[in-house]
């Protein structure tokens, strides 16, 4: 489904078009910043391990990465559980803490694709007060859910937080800088690059992303700014690709320290 999806709607010609107006400097840079993206988010692992090593966190993050990217169906996620165990023996603390990290995701997500949709539709202002409130209000909703028998309580961890939205920016430009010629400007390029990321946290990512990843990207765009849904699976096709080989470079490149337990 998803590779007939690719195969249907995606222009190769036009593709390897765009891919030729490439620029090697500003594709570097663009790497770079991506890395930047996994330093923050294994510091943000960091703040709850602060015993472990910052080397041994950020192998764990790239191999996690890759390994979600490319296994359907978020099976890759049950990764983090094995690798992040091996420096916490105590597997409820450990799944505590993945939760965590997660909701943590998911809110910085929230947070920022808010602050584009209302940006693009109505104010900048109002969107930045309803982005600065969507954390606060997310945790006081989490902790009034009658959950604390099984789901540990949140607070405000400001830093965490901060970080979290902090990669999640950086991921997002770096795509940006290397496609920033592509008829979408940063806003509503955010709001298709957030919906992809919406697909990658749920049960429907296929095999890689292909397909489930473009059609988020650009259902996400047709959806909140008008913008047509070949043109949008074009720009995610795009996005996803740099995605995909940025994670499998990161995680191969991880692995063999990961496996030796290199710090």
């Amino acid at each position: 489904m998803g590779l007939g999806l690719i195969v249907y709607l995606v222009p190769f010609g036009e593709i390897a078009k765009t891919l030729n107006k490439l620029e090697p400097q500003r594709f570097s840079l663009a790497l770079l910043i991506y890395g930047i993206s996994y330093l923050l988010r294994t510091l943000r692992w960091k703040y709850y391990y602060p015993n472990t090593p910052f080397g041994k966190l950020f192998f764990t993050t790239s191999v996690n990465t890759l390994l979600n990217n490319l296994l359907p169906a978020r099976l890759g996620e049950f990764s983090i559980f094995v690798l992040l165990n091996r420096y916490d023996k105590n597997l409820k603390e450990t799944v505590k803490k993945i939760l965590k990290v997660r909701l943590l995701d998911g809110f910085a997500l929230l947070t920022l694709f808010s602050f584009a949709v209302i940006s693009v539709n109505f104010n900048p202002l109002w969107a930045s007060v309803i982005a600065i409130s969507v954390y606060p209000t997310a945790v006081l909703l989490w902790n009034k859910l009658p959950l604390e028998q099984k789901f540990p309580k949140l607070k405000m961890d400001g830093i965490a937080f901060a970080l979290s939205v902090g990669a999640l920016f950086f991921k997002l430009f770096s795509v940006y800088l290397v496609f920033h010629f592509l008829p979408l400007d940063f806003l509503k390029f955010t709001i298709g690059f957030l919906g992809g990321e919406i697909s990658t946290i749920l049960p429907i990512h296929s095999l890689a992303g292909l397909g489930s990843y473009e059609t988020a990207f650009s259902l996400a765009l047709k959806i909140f700014t008008g913008e047509s849904f070949k043109k949008g699976f074009e720009v995610g096709f795009l996005s996803h690709s740099f995605l995909l080989g940025g994670s499998l470079l990161l995680g191969l490149l991880s692995l063999p320290f990961l496996v030796r337990g290199k710090p």
